[in-house]
């Protein structure tokens, strides 16, 4: 009962604040400053150690987070089918020892398997690294960004400036 009132009051105030006329002057809209192109490449770049970090840790989440969502897919599917074939010849295979010849295909598989896991673990860490460096460099490009030469800017006050970016 006690909430229905203060329920009841509060809808009664804000409907009598709308209706009150207005008096002043009309708000004035200020836009937020824009950023330079290297503030906004700043922001939107992606760190290529984390990205193969990422994916080292978690299979396609540093390809998602360096810009292709489907890039590591191949070789988490193909890391998922060694590790369960690693881990099925090993189980079925725990009864075998050097001495019975026909244990020396498991052990061949277990070996492969083991060489696919470990693969694919440094192609993934080595594609994510490059794809976040390939992604920061369409990013420098997109946004005019060069390394070297002569650059042509606006100011914030809306005039023009010329330089010279150099790199070391």
């Amino acid at each position: 009962m006690k909430h229905r009132h203060v329920t009841t009051l509060l809808v009664l105030g804000a409907l009598l604040n709308l209706a009150a006329p207005v008096h002043g002057q009309r708000p004035r809209i200020v836009r937020p400053p824009q950023k330079s192109p290297e503030e906004r490449y700043e922001d939107m770049k992606k760190s290529p150690w984390f990205a193969a970090t990422l994916e080292l840790i978690l299979p396609t989440v540093g390809h998602a987070y360096a810009g292709d969502e489907d890039g590591g897919r191949p070789m988490a599917a193909l890391m998922g089918a060694a590790a369960v074939m690693f881990w099925a010849t090993a189980m079925t295979g725990h009864h075998c020892t050097r001495d019975k010849p026909r244990c020396w295909g498991r052990e061949i598989i277990v070996k492969t398997c083991a060489m696919a896991i470990i693969g694919s673990r440094v192609w993934a860490f080595d594609s994510a690294l490059r794809l976040a460096r390939r992604t920061n460099a369409y990013y420098r490009r997109s946004l005019g960004l060069n390394d070297a030469g002569l650059a042509l800017s606006v100011t914030p006050n809306g005039q023009l400036g010329l330089g010279v970016r150099l790199r070391f």
